[in-house]
């Protein structure tokens, strides 16, 4: 009866590696699940169904992997009931359109705060829970596990704002609240905590301006 597979994206947009933290990183609002018949081509065959699904605007990929394995289990039961019955629909890809999620290094999760705030935020959804974004701050590594979009600029990488209420951060556009860190040899905590039990205030930078250096990623999907 053939093979097949399945695939977490409405292919042929992200195949490849990680689809679901592309999806993400890209600031897309919904992906989906595909089951699809196998060819030598990666993600290439034959499409039997597809199911669309929404992404949460603070999911992470963690999250958002956990629920489309839940649709793509009930989606493959589906499809190997109608090979079974002979009645499974068949549609070619179409190629022209596809995308390549390829596969994630720990360089992917670098933060260049030049770029735009929400971009960020993105990232850091996107590599939770790996590789995890992370900047640098005293020659250390900081994991940034949970971001938002917040008010206020300044120079990239410049702290606006560390103490009770958290961590503003100012990007290339805008600015990120940094809502859960996690040191270099220490625990994830809450932002906020960490600007209470470390010396970090306002006027800090935090990481580098240049682009991070190791594999390249995918550069019709950069992250």
């Amino acid at each position: 009866m053939g093979c097949i597979n399945l695939h977490p994206s409405l292919l042929p947009e992200y195949r490849g590696a990680s689809p679901i933290q592309r999806a993400i990183a890209d600031g897309a609002t919904a992906t989906g699940v595909t089951v699809m018949y196998l060819t030598e081509e990666l993600d290439a065959g034959d499409i039997i169904l597809q199911r669309r699904v929404a992404i949460g605007p603070e999911e992470t990929a963690g999250e958002l992997e956990a629920r489309l394995a839940q649709e793509g289990a009930a989606l493959l039961l589906l499809a190997v009931g109608q090979i079974a019955r002979g009645e499974a629909p068949r549609r070619a890809q179409d190629h022209a359109r596809a995308t390549y999620a390829g596969k994630l290094s720990k360089a992917d999760g670098a933060i260049l705060w030049t770029r735009p705030a929400q971009t960020l935020v993105n990232l850091a959804r996107a590599m939770n829970p790996w590789p995890c974004a992370h900047t640098t701050w005293h020659g250390g590594v900081l994991k940034v596990w949970r971001a938002r979009l917040a008010d206020g600029q300044g120079p990239p990488g410049q702290v606006l704002e560390a103490g009770e209420a958290g961590i503003r951060v100012a990007a290339g556009e805008g600015a990120v609240a940094l809502i859960e860190v996690q040191p270099e040899g220490g625990r994830r905590m809450p932002a906020s905590a960490f600007a209470r039990g470390h010396r970090i205030t306002a006027g800090d930078r935090l990481g580098e301006i240049e682009a991070p250096s190791g594999p390249a990623s995918d550069p019709a999907h950069p992250l």
